[in-house]
């Protein structure tokens, strides 16, 4: 009978797991900030109408 020959098994090669970066923050233009300023203003507008109850629902699923 011929030889049998043994093969071992090499190890596998993980995958890297690469660096989440986070992106730089963005320059905003007087433009973009004012309309991200009436944006705000809006939302708290509007969650103030919404209620007292709504607003600490809101609140806690924000984590705020």
């Amino acid at each position: 009978m011929g030889q049998m020959q043994k093969t071992s098994k090499g190890k596998t090669k993980k995958a890297k797991k690469k660096k989440q970066e986070e992106p730089a923050p963005l320059e905003m233009s007087p433009g973009q900030k004012k309309k991200l300023k009436e944006l705000d203003e809006f939302m708290e507008s509007v969650l103030s109408e919404a209620g007292e109850e709504f607003l600490d629902e809101f609140k806690q699923l924000e984590g705020e």
